[in-house]
């Protein structure tokens, strides 16, 4: 079932450096939500999990940047 609090933000910056930064799913979930499109995009970078990933409530965000 999916929540319609959930929220998938991708950036691109003029150098091209691509963001993406989910909020709204309950803990590792967001990886799950965000797999298909880092592989279409050939996302490879760093990821920071926010504090919010670890405490497995609604309000998880993670950040994942490449360029």
């Amino acid at each position: 079932m999916s929540d319609t609090n959930q929220r998938i933000e991708i950036t691109v910056s003029s150098e091209g450096a691509v963001s993406i930064k989910t909020s709204g799913f309950t803990g590792s979930s967001c990886r799950d939500a965000t797999k298909a499109i880092e592989k279409a995009m050939g996302v490879v970078g760093t990821e920071s999990l926010l504090p919010e990933f670890h405490t497995g409530t609604q309000a998880s965000e993670r950040l994942r940047q490449g360029s």
